[in-house]
């Protein structure tokens, strides 16, 4: 598993109550050599995205391989900043090209918490997804 650790662009404010955005199951078949490398460009883009989107108060990344699947988490100062960073070239692009084909393996979720509990844990967004079937 690769991760990209938290990586705040301010300091959360404890007192603050923030949006969080969480997603799962992005993924792309060993199969489709294509769609791997167009992961691995879109993730560094999104990245790019992230760290000059007004509003972005900080994310972090994670990827296994096995199979090849991406999550992510971002805190956004309101939900305008989120949305504007959703429509944007690279993310919206990249959510078309890499959309999964396996039905139902893709999740969003996003909550309200106030800043003196982030970062939050892996362990803590996992809890927010739907159990998988296997």
């Amino acid at each position: 598993m690769a991760k990209i650790p938290w990586s705040f662009r301010i300091q959360p404010d404890s007192n603050r109550e923030y949006i969080v955005a969480a997603t799962t199951g992005l993924g792309v078949s060993w199969k489709e050599f294509r769609k791997i490398l167009a992961f691995q460009d879109y993730t560094r883009r999104i990245i790019d995205q992230l760290n000059g989107s007004a509003g972005c108060v900080g994310f972090a990344l994670r990827a296994t391989f096995r199979p090849i699947e991406g999550s992510t988490i971002s805190v956004w100062e309101d939900a305008d900043a989120l949305r504007r960073f959703q429509k944007e070239n690279s993310h919206g692009e990249a959510r078309e090209t890499l959309r999964s084909k396996e039905k139902g393996r893709f999740q969003y979720v996003q909550w309200k918490c106030r800043g003196d509990s982030l970062p939050q844990t892996w362990g803590e967004i996992e809890g927010r997804f739907k159990p998988r079937e296997r």
